[in-house]
């Protein structure tokens, strides 16, 4: 019991939350119907029930206890729980569902295969997402300043040029190599500051993000960020395939066809991975042009390739023998897909590409808007709730579209070859 002094006391001091109370009501039927429907949009983020419960209980503007003491009531006696719990996932289930995430498998299906309800799925993905972008963090920071310029990405030389795939073939790849033009000092700089500041954010997001329970939009921005730097790098190399080229006829003292495609190829990769180190640890606010240091480690790289492939420099092609041309059956991957450690693990199906022509329209510029894949009128790879607000959709509408047509690309892909 409170004294009539202490209840004076407190109406006298806490007259807010007196009118607050006197104003109480019952959730409505519609309110608790809101409430459900709510919380169904949060589970399929990865909410978990307490953590929808908030959410949901700031947006109608009621209690966070009550909005929970009504979901739970509802998954105890619907026969379409929202957040039926079964017990947590074991490590093989997690790697299995990450991997059927990856191949754009519905998040619906997975957690039916696996007995799990879907909101527990899809936090487990991305978790494990998470979990490969902190195996990935030392790579990502190789060679980074501790603190790199900052350098707005809104400029035209993070978007613009950025997205085009790289040659198949190896007589394209040479063909290129000889076409490509010199890029300016000022576009070069921007790119090279706009590569380390991308790398460099996503290094710091990524050891921000908490060990369980991780937001899945937080790790999709860092895949965007790592997706957007290797369009970047892309161009860089690009414009550094010139002095690959050139090292080789140095180094040989002839034409490179001279050696063939098996071992032309051969020197292709290695001088392209050392173009990627040097890029990589290349400090644009300090350094000068790039020709420098990839040339250096261009040279290392073909000095090792020499003694392993056994060649020797010829001042000049032996007389007497015939010119030797690469064919176009000398297939090559495209360099642009393999330029930095963590492509593998965060782009898509490297068949992807090959299948846009075969798809709808919607679906194939839905898919080069959302991994940056010119041509796109955005220029650079967006999230998905960035694309999302491009398209005027939800985003639980664009994932089911976007996991539709990954893999309409890459059936069109297997059609074709069979």
């Amino acid at each position: 019991m409170f004294t009539q002094e202490a209840v004076l006391s407190f109406e006298a001091r806490q007259p807010d939350v007196l009118r607050s109370a006197s104003s109480f009501t019952r959730l409505d039927e519609s309110t608790r119907v809101k409430v459900i429907e709510l919380a169904r949009e949060e589970a399929n983020t990865g909410k978990t029930l307490n953590q929808a419960a908030l959410q949901v209980s700031e947006q109608i503007g009621r209690g966070h206890e009550t909005v929970r003491q009504i979901l739970r009531k509802h998954d105890q006696e619907s026969d379409d729980p929202i957040f039926e719990e079964s017990g947590p996932l074991t490590s093989t289930q997690r790697r299995f569902a990450y991997r059927a995430w990856r191949r754009a498998i519905e998040p619906g299906d997975i957690a039916a295969r696996l007995g799990k309800p879907r909101p527990a799925v899809q936090r487990v993905t991305a978790d494990e997402r998470a979990g490969v972008l902190r195996g990935l963090l030392p790579v990502i920071r190789d060679g980074l300043d501790t603190a790199p310029d900052e350098i707005g990405t809104e400029t035209k030389y993070a978007r613009e040029g950025i997205g085009l795939p790289g040659p198949t073939g190896l007589a394209e790849l040479l063909a290129l190599s000889r076409a490509v033009t010199v890029m300016p000092p000022a576009e070069e700089k921007a790119r090279a500051k706009i590569y380390v500041a991308l790398r460099a954010r996503a290094a710091s997001a990524i050891v921000e993000l908490v060990a369980h329970g991780v937001h899945a939009p937080d790790v999709d921005r860092i895949e965007t960020d790592l997706r957007w730097a290797a369009r970047i790098k892309a161009e860089l190399v690009r414009s550094q395939l010139p002095n690959i080229l050139r090292t080789i006829e140095s180094r040989l003292g002839h034409e490179a066809e001279a050696v063939g495609g098996s071992k032309l190829r051969a020197m292709m990769g290695s001088l392209m991975k050392a173009t990627c180190t040097a890029i990589d640890r290349h400090h644009p606010s300090t350094g000068g042009r790039l020709a420098a240091p990839v040339l250096l480690s261009c040279d290392r790289a073909m000095r090792d390739m020499m003694l392993r492939l056994s060649i020797k420099p010829m001042s000049q092609a032996q007389p007497g023998r015939a010119r030797r041309v690469i064919g176009s059956g000398e297939r090559i991957a495209d360099f642009t897909q393999r330029i930095c450690a963590w492509q593998p693990s965060i782009e898509p199906d490297i068949r992807l590409r090959r299948g846009l022509d075969a798809i709808s329209e919607d679906h194939a510029e839905l898919l080069r808007l959302r991994f940056g894949l010119a041509p796109t009128a955005a220029g650079h790879p967006l999230t998905l709730a960035e694309l999302s607000h491009r398209l005027g959709s939800r985003p639980l509408h664009v994932a089911r579209s976007e996991r539709a047509a990954i893999r309409n690309a890459i059936a069109s892909t297997r059609q074709a070859r069979a």
